[in-house]
């Protein structure tokens, strides 16, 4: 009975090791690494807590877990890589079993970096041969270029993989891709590795110190190749040497011969590019190093006053744009000294002394660099840059663009996520500038739809969605925030893809003259609004309108020029500009209609012509120039060249895609459909009965003053000179292009300030000046009271009750 039940016993242990192997076997290689490296800091952890003995079973046990699929594929395709797993876990069981916490850290970094090679050189293996099965696999065993703020991880390789299977790509060309994501991730890596190895040195914290400088080393032996080629087998070597060295000072804890290797693998790796750019890569990263070279000083002075700090939050961001640069710089290094090695030293010497000058501000609050000194620096690191840099990496791309709105949105989402909603809102601001005066200007010219709903997703919602202004005024969670983000960013995608297709001739043509054309159809409404009641012997009084809006045409002419020749000044102040624009019509307008326009003013006037005809007279003789005459020329300037501002940063951005002929042709065609158009509006405006037009101008002027006010209350929010308040409703977004009616409180109670400042001011008018000097006249025995409503009702009525002597209105 007992020799039954051991046997019984030894057939089910023999069952569970049975099923326990082909699990094994069939782990994943990325899984099996995973226990490797798991295993090895049980060890470190054990050598800490239990002493050698328990840490050699840990060691022991990482030595075993290298098995199955893992092993195999390394040992067939990078027999050096396998002999080196295999020798440094012979190494961690002797420094375990030793107690040498150093010696085994920095095995466990070689075997890391060993594995990581192997890796990599199965994935291209398998992606030569078409194996898109094993080449996604072994992908997930890798290491990625870490993403900050400003730093984003690669998908190249992975989305190449995918491409390869479903037979987008050939082999080869999804090896190239797949090469270049990997070595560019090792090179990012190396440098942080480097980075780390030298801090904790500092420090004295010996064994991650190890583990560090023995990863860079077998991180190294990844980009050795890549290095041979570019720079021969002699400094390949002088290069091994110096990482040898620094693994080997590291582990014996000497900082001096440390620091040497250390100064000669920098010197070794000076200006190397593992993975080098296209031209089209280059320009895109080029553009990306000067917008956060310029951020940096922006940042710092909106952190600091004199050489105090007052908002911490804006010094870190100066030191995230920092960091951004150092790495933008990194990446261009080496080209940037085949053009000129003089320039390239001091554009790096100038961005360290500004790193020093922004960690100063990150670590104390007094006595640090103003902002002026800081700007200072950076404009001689631009300066610097754009000195060597080829002409096509200056100019601006809508790839870079898109590129710091993605990386702005990632601040936005961060910040969410630490509950720092005022950090997430002026986040998302930077992303909509971004926006705005980047892609959008050319995008509103191709597809205006897709242009509002992009902006719609920024701001109140589009798309079913919420914008992100009104979630993160409600605070809402990062869940909520990132499906809108999700559905931004694939449509910021189909604006990239609008954008690729389009700058065609006939389109830029055709889009030119709709814009011409749209934002002259506002000019005229308003001008027609504004001289609708000039008829008679007013009729004078539209001659300073025209005169201030054929100024107004003229002075956009002029924009046009200065953009052409001050282009990149423009974006800087452009929607600052409009606001300002904006205001300065509303204001006029507000005082001229209150002052000149209003029925009850045209009643007192009727009613008292005979004693201001000889003053008309006068002003004949006194000249064209008089403060009414100027308010007017003011008003007609105003708005006209509050729409030419619009057009031309429209025009601008066609003009970058398609040229100045085809532009200047579509503007043309614009222009004439608009003048035509006008010719007929105010052709139709003499034919109207007098108290018709009076309705007309009362309805008109309302809706531009309702109109105008809406957004430049919103351009004034989009420059942070407005807070953002939702309202808790759903609008159409069209409610805000054509009406300038948008959810927030402020932009819909400035519209109520504005059009109750209006209409109070008629009704108290009215009782001023009709109603008060009636009552007066019938108390008086002046006015009988039958006459009286008669009186108040009909604008051709004086205070005497009978009809004043009317105007001359033409055909009347």
């Amino acid at each position: 009975m007992r020799s039954r039940t051991i046997v019984a016993a030894l057939a089910a242990l023999l069952s569970l090791l049975a099923l326990a192997g082909p699990a094994r076997a069939a782990d994943p290689a990325w899984r099996t690494a995973e226990q490797v490296r798991d295993r090895l800091f049980d060890a470190q952890q054990a050598l800490i807590l239990d002493g050698p003995r328990e840490a050699a079973k840990a060691a022991d046990a990482a030595a075993d877990a290298y098995a199955g699929a893992l092993r195999d594929g390394i040992a067939q395709a990078d027999p050096a890589a396998d002999r080196t797993v295999r020798s440094e876990l012979a190494a961690a069981r002797r420094a375990a079993a030793d107690g040498d916490a150093p010696v085994l850290a920095a095995a466990r970094g070689a075997i890391r970096a060993a594995l990581l090679r192997g890796s990599a050189t199965v994935t291209l293996r398998a992606v030569r041969a078409g194996d898109a099965d094993t080449a996604r696999e072994w992908l997930l065993l890798r290491e990625f270029r870490t993403a900050t703020r400003f730093t984003r991880a690669g998908a190249d390789g992975t989305l190449a993989v995918e491409q390869l299977d479903t037979g987008k790509l050939s082999p080869a060309k999804a090896e190239q891709a797949v090469r270049k994501d990997l070595l560019d991730a090792y090179q990012g890596r190396l440098r942080e590795l480097l980075a780390d190895a030298a801090r904790n040195a500092q420090r004295g914290f010996r064994a991650p110190w190890a583990e560090a400088a023995a990863q860079a080393d077998g991180s190294w032996r990844i980009l050795a190749g890549r290095y041979r080629e570019d720079r021969g087998e002699a400094a390949t070597q002088t290069a091994d040497r110096a990482f040898a060295a620094l693994r080997r000072a590291a582990s014996a804890g000497d900082a001096t011969a440390a620091a040497t290797a250390q100064r000669r693998v920098a010197a070794a790796l000076d200006g190397f590019t593992a993975a080098p750019f296209t031209a089209q890569e280059s320009a895109r990263r080029a553009q990306q190093l000067l917008r956060f070279v310029a951020l940096i000083p922006v940042e710092y002075r909106r952190g600091t006053k004199d050489d105090e700090v007052t908002k911490d939050f804006e010094i870190q961001e100066a030191v995230a744009f920092q960091a951004g640069a150092v790495a933008a710089f990194a990446d261009l290094q080496d080209q940037l000294t085949r053009r000129g090695r003089a320039q390239t030293l001091r554009a790096k010497a100038d961005l360290e002394t500004l790193g020093t000058m922004v960690d100063r501000a990150a670590t104390t609050t007094r006595g640090v660099p103003t902002a002026d000194e800081v700007e200072d620096v950076e404009d001689r690191i631009d300066d610097g840059l754009r000195a060597i840099m080829p002409d096509a990496w200056t100019e601006p791309t809508d790839e870079s663009d898109y590129d710091l709105i993605a990386l702005t949105l990632d601040r936005m989402e961060a910040a969410v996520g630490a509950g720092q909603y005022r950090q997430a809102e002026q986040a998302r601001l930077e992303a909509y500038a971004f926006f705005e005066f980047g892609p959008e200007r050319r995008l509103k010219s191709f597809d205006q739809g897709l242009a509002l709903t992009v902006e719609g997703l920024i701001w109140f919602g589009a798309d079913d969605k919420d914008g992100l202004a009104t979630l993160i005024a409600d605070r809402a969670p990062r869940r909520q925030i990132r499906e809108t983000r999700v559905q931004l960013d694939k449509r910021l995608g189909d604006a990239a893809a609008t954008l690729g297709d389009s700058a065609n001739r006939a389109t830029v043509v055709t889009n030119a003259a709709i814009i011409v054309f749209r934002e002259g159809l506002e000019g005229v409404l308003i001008l027609a609004a504004i001289t609708a009641s000039f008829v008679g012997v007013r009729r004078r009084n539209r001659r300073p309108v025209f005169v201030g809006a054929l100024l107004g045409l003229l002075v956009s002419l002029i924009t046009w020029v200065l953009a052409q020749t001050l282009l990149r000044s423009l974006d800087q102040y452009g929607e600052k500009l409009e606001a300002v624009v904006g205001l300065i019509a509303i204001g006029v307008l507000l005082l001229i209609t209150n002052w000149f326009f209003h029925r009850v003013y045209w009643s007192e006037w009727i009613g008292k012509f005979h004693r201001q005809r000889k003053k008309i007279e006068t002003m004949d003789k006194v000249g064209f120039f008089s403060a009414q005459v100027l308010g007017l020329g003011l008003l007609g300037l105003t708005s006209v060249y509050r729409e030419g501002f619009e057009t031309v940063l429209f025009l601008q951005s066609l003009q970058l895609s398609a040229g100045t002929a085809a532009v200047v042709e579509g503007a043309g065609l614009g222009l004439a459909l608009t003048f035509l158009v006008a010719v007929v509006t105010f052709a139709l405006q003499r034919k109207l009965p007098y108290k018709k037009m009076l309705i007309v101008t009362g309805v008109m002027i309302g809706f531009v003053l309702v109109v105008m006010v809406g957004q430049t209350a919103r351009t004034m929010q989009g420059t942070g000179w407005l807070p953002i308040t939702p309202l808790d409703v759903d609008m159409p977004y069209w409610s805000g292009l054509w009406f300038g009616v948008y959810p927030t409180w402020e932009t819909v109670g400035a519209q109520v300030i504005a059009a109750v400042f209006v209409i109070g001011s008629y009704y108290l008018a009215r009782e001023v000046k009709v109603k008060r000097p009636v009552r007066k006249a019938v108390e008086r025995g002046d006015l009988r009271a039958e006459d009286a409503k008669a009186a108040e009702a009909d604008p051709e009525i004086g205070a005497g009750g009978v009809p004043a002597e009317p105007a001359v209105i033409g055909d009347r």
